[in-house]
C-alpha cells in the first residue's frame, strides 16, 4: 500500500492534530508540513496517530504493536516497530539522540513531546486530558439561600475568569507559508528589518559586506564591502540611520561604533567607544556592552552610565514596546553557551527568563512583537538552530506560557527581524555544509581533499595508514584509510569534538570534546573506537592537545573561567601514566601549542596569534618567532621539524606562510584568495596534508533570508 487507509464512519469526523509546522488529518491519513503533503506510509501513520492520542504521555511498545497489528498476526514485533520509528523519524526530521517530538522511554515505550493542538469541528485548541464529567446533586431545600449565594459567588467568578481570558488569552502563532529573498547562497546574520527594507551582513572571503534588499524581494544593494567590513548593530526606529562597528584587533570584537547615514552613506564617529554590541534605546539613546557591563548612553555617544552589570558578555538588545523592560542575550564562556536575561529599563530586576527550557539549553537572539504579545527566540543545540514563539503573559494571571516551535530541522534557522505589522518574520535559514581542499602546487589553487569531504581537524597517522577528521556540522569524530575508504565515526552525537590528534603509535586519539552543558576538555579514544576517556575536567576550557614524540605526555591549553570571565591562558603538560598535570613554565598568555617532531621545541601564539613564540626544552626558555601584521591561524610543524606552516586571518589578502625555525625566514606559499572559509567554534580550521601542502575547509553551505508568514491560531 502507498500509504494509510483509515476506516472512517459516515457519521464521525476524525480529528486533525497540530504539532510545530506539521498537520495530521486522520481523516484523509495525510499529514503535511507547512501545507505541502509529506509522503507517510501506512504503519508510520497508525505510530504517530497512536502518540498523537495521548501526547505527553508514554505508550507502550505492547500498545503501539497492538494498534499495528491483529492479536493473531505473527510477525518479528521488535524489528517491525523499530523501523516504523525510524521512518516516522525521518519524515519529521526528527532525532532519537535529541528528540524534538517522539522521544524513546528505555525499555517502556515512547512519548509524544511537542505541544499538540487538536480539533473535530474546525477549530484548534490545546490538547487537554479532561475528566469525566461530575454528576450534578440537589441540594436539601433548608440549605437552598446558602447554595444561591454560593452559586452567584462562583458564577461570578466564572464570569471574571471568562472576561479576564477572552481579554488577556493569546493565541500561540504558526507559521504557514515562507518566501526565499536572497539567491546567493552566502553566509549570512545580523538581520534587521525596517520601512520595508531588510538590513544585513554577509561573511565574504576576508571581510564582512553590509547590505540591504526591499522585504518584498528584489536585488540586495551593497552599502559597503571594503575590508574589515562594518557590523551591523541595529537600524534607527525612522530607517535613516544604521548603528555599525568595525573590527579592532579580531573579526570577533571588540569593534568601534559609528553611525552610518544612509542618504548619504557617511560614517559618523561616536568619540572612539569600544562595544561589543550596540542598539537603539528609547528616546534615541543607545545601549551597548563593553565587557559584561550594559551600557546607555545619548545618540552622539555623550552620557554615559553603567545600567548594570550582566553575568557575561552581552549582546542583542531589545527594549519591550512600551520602553519598560531591556531583554539581552549572555554569553556563557564556561559551556559554550548563551542565555536571555531581562532587566527593568533603569537596569534593576535583573532575572533570566525561559530558563525551564533545561534539554534546549542555549537560547538568544530575542525580539519582541511590535504589540508586546510575542517574544520570538532562537535556540541551538548539537549544531542545530530553531525558533520558538512564547506569548506574554499579563501579571494578573500568574502563568507562564509554555514555547511554541515554529521551525524544524533541516535546514538550520536563525532569528532576524519582524515586520512592523508582527506578521512576518525575517529569518535565514542554512543548510551547513563544508568541503576538505588541498592546495595543488602544479594547477596553484585548491581541489577536493578525501573527496571534498565535509570535514575538517584532519590529521594522519604517524605510519601514513590512517587518518582522523571532524566531521561537519555534526561535530563527530571520524577515523579513514589513506585513501578515504572504510570511514567509520567513533564518538556519538552527544559528545560535541574537535582538534584532534593521533599517537605517535596510533593506538590512540586524543581530542577536545564538549558535552551538552559542560566545558570543552580534553578526551582520548581507542583508534579502533570504543568509549571515550575524559582525561580533564574543572571550571577551564581545555584545547588542543598535542602529544610528545614518545607518546608519554600531552600538552594542552588551558582557559580558566571565573565568574563567566576569560581569566589566565596557559599551556598545561598532562602524564598520562599518572594523570598528573603541571603548567608548562612561563606559558601564561600562550595558548594552541604544538610538539616539533623531534620533541625539542613547542611551539604556542600569544595576542589571537599574532605573535607566535618557540619553547625550547633543553634551555627552558621562550622566544618569539613571529611577530605578524595579522593573527596566525592553526599552525603545523613540517616533517623535519625544520619549519612550521601556518595561514594568515584578518587581513585583505589571506595566505598560507611556511616559517624557518632557524633564522625566522618567512615565506609565502599559498594565495588563499576569495575562499570562503567553514567557521567552526574555533575558527576556520587549517592544516597540512602528509605531503606538505596546505589544507582548509571550504564553506560550501546554503544561507538565504526568508520571511515566514505567521498566522495567530
Amino acid at each position: 500500500m502507498s500509504g494509510p487507509q483509515p476506516v472512517i464512519a459516515s457519521n464521525l469526523k476524525l480529528p486533525r492534530y497540530r504539532f510545530g509546522n506539521f498537520e495530521l488529518d486522520t481523516n484523509s491519513g495525510e499529514l503535511r508540513r507547512n501545507g505541502v503533503k509529506l509522503r507517510l506510509q501506512e504503519q508510520p501513520f497508525v505510530v504517530l496517530r497512536t502518540l498523537l492520542e495521548s501526547a505527553g504521555i508514554v505508550v507502550a511498545r505492547d500498545d503501539l504493536c497492538a494498534a499495528l497489528w491483529p492479536a493473531d498476526t505473527f510477525v518479528d514485533f521488535d524489528t517491525s516497530l523499530n523501523t516504523a520509528i525510524k521512518r516516522l523519524r525521518e519524515v519529521l526530521g526528527d532525532s532519537a539522540d535529541v528528540p524534538v517530538f517522539i522521544e524513546t522511554v528505555p525499555r517502556r515505550g515512547y512519548r509524544f513531546l511537542a505541544p499538540v493542538q487538536v480539533t473535530r469541528n474546525g477549530a484548534f485548541a490545546p490538547l487537554q486530558h479532561v475528566a469525566a464529567d461530575q454528576a450534578v446533586l440537589s441540594l436539601p431545600v433548608r440549605h437552598l439561600r446558602w447554595g444561591l449565594m454560593a452559586g452567584i459567588v462562583l458564577l461570578a467568578g466564572v464570569i471574571t475568569a471568562l472576561i479576564v481570558a477572552f481579554v488577556w488569552s493569546t493565541p500561540m502563532p504558526r507559521v504557514v507559508d515562507s518566501t526565499q529573498i536572497t539567491f546567493d547562497g552566502v553566509s549570512k546574520g545580523y538581520v534587521h528589518a525596517r520601512g520595508g527594507q531588510i538590513y544585513f551582513n554577509e561573511r565574504l572571503a576576508n571581510r564582512m559586506a553590509l547590505l540591504k534588499v526591499p522585504a518584498s524581494g528584489g536585488t540586495p544593494l551593497v552599502l559597503a564591502s571594503s575590508y574589515p567590513g562594518l557590523y551591523l548593530g541595529d537600524v534607527s526606529p525612522d530607517s535613516s540611520k544604521l548603528l555599525v562597528g568595525t573590527p579592532r584587533e579580531t573579526m570577533k570584537g571588540p569593534f568601534h561604533l559609528q553611525v552610518m547615514d544612509l542618504s548619504s552613506g557617511a560614517l559618523q564617529d561616536l568619540g572612539g567607544i569600544e562595544i561589543h554590541d550596540a542598539s537603539w534605546a528609547p528616546r534615541g539613546q543607545l545601549v551597548f556592552s563593553q565587557g559584561n557591563d550594559i551600557v546607555l548612553a545619548n545618540g552622539d555617544g555623550s552620557g554615559q552610565h553603567k545600567l548594570l552589570t550582566a553575568p557575561g558578555p552581552s549582546y542583542h538588545f531589545r527594549y519591550s514596546p512600551d520602553g519598560k523592560r531591556l531583554r539581552f542575550s549572555v554569553g556563557n564562556k564556561h559551556f559554550d553557551q548563551e542565555s536571555i536575561w531581562e532587566a527593568r529599563s533603569d537596569g534593576t530586576g535583573l532575572h533570566e527568563i525561559l530558563a525551564g527550557m533545561d534539554e534546549l539549553p542555549s537560547r538568544c537572539c530575542g525580539e519582541w512583537s511590535p504589540d508586546g504579545r510575542y517574544f520570538y527566540f532562537q535556540t541551538q543545540r548539537n549544531g542545530t538552530s530553531r525558533i520558538w514563539a512564547v506569548a506574554e503573559r499579563h501579571p494578573f494571571l500568574h502563568s507562564k506560557a509554555a514555547p511554541a516551535e515554529l521551525t524544524t530541522v533541516p535546514p538550520n534557522f536563525y532569528m532576524g527581524g519582524i515586520s512592523e505589522d508582527g506578521k512576518k518574520l525575517y529569518v535565514t535559514a542554512s543548510q551547513p555544509r563544508a568541503e576538505l581542499v588541498r592546495y595543488d602546487s602544479g594547477s596553484r589553487q585548491f581541489v577536493p581533499f578525501l573527496s571534498g569531504i565535509s570535514a575538517g581537524g584532519v590529521e594522519a597517522s604517524r605510519d601514513g595508514r590512517f587518518f582522523t577528521y571532524i566531521r561537519y556540522p555534526e561535530a563527530t569524530l571520524w577515523r579513514s584509510n589513506a585513501d578515504g575508504s572504510g570511514a567509520a565515526q567513533i564518538t556519538g552525537p552527544s559528545l560535541r569534538t574537535a582538534l584532534a590528534h593521533w599517537s605517535p603509535d596510533g593506538s590512540h586519539i586524543a581530542f577536545s570534546g564538549a558535552r551538552p552543558g559542560k566545558p570543552w576538555n580534553i578526551f582520548w579514544i581507542a583508534a579502533a573506537g570504543g568509549p571515550a576517556e575524559q582525561l580533564t575536567d574543572g571550571p577551564s576550557f581545555d584545547l588542543d592537545a598535542t602529544w610528545s614524540p614518545d607518546g608519554g605526555t600531552l600538552a594542552f591549553g588551558r582557559t580558566l573561567v571565573q565568574d563567566n570571565v576569560l581569566q589566565t591562558v596557559s599551556i598545561q603538560l598532562l602524564d598520562l601514566a599518572s594523570r598528573r598535570i603541571t603548567p608548562l613554565p612561563q606559558s601564561e598568555g600562550l595558548c594552541c601549542p604544538r610538539w616539533s617532531p623531534d620533541g625539542r621545541y613547542l611551539v604556542a601564539a600569544r595576542h589571537w596569534g599574532q605573535v607566535v613564540e618557540l619553547y625550547e626544552f633543553a634551555t627552558g626558555k621562550w622566544r618569539v618567532i613571529l611577530n605578524g601584521p595579522s593573527p596566525t591561524g592553526y599552525v603545523e610543524w613540517s616533517n623535519d621539524g625544520k619549519e612550521i606552516l601556518f595561514d594568515s586571518l584578518d587581513r585583505p589578502d589571506p595566505t598560507f606562510y611556511r616559517l624557518r625555525i632557524s633564522d625566522s625566514r618567512l615565506q609565502t606559499v599559498a594565495p588563499i584568495g576569495d575562499i570562503r572559509r567553514y567557521f567552526t567554534e574555533f575558527g576556520p580550521w587549517s592544516g597540512a596534508a602528509p605531503d606538505g601542502s596546505p589544507l582548509l575547509v571550504r564553506d560550501i553551505s546554503n544561507e538565504e533570508v526568508y520571511s515566514l508568514d505567521l498566522q495567530f491560531r
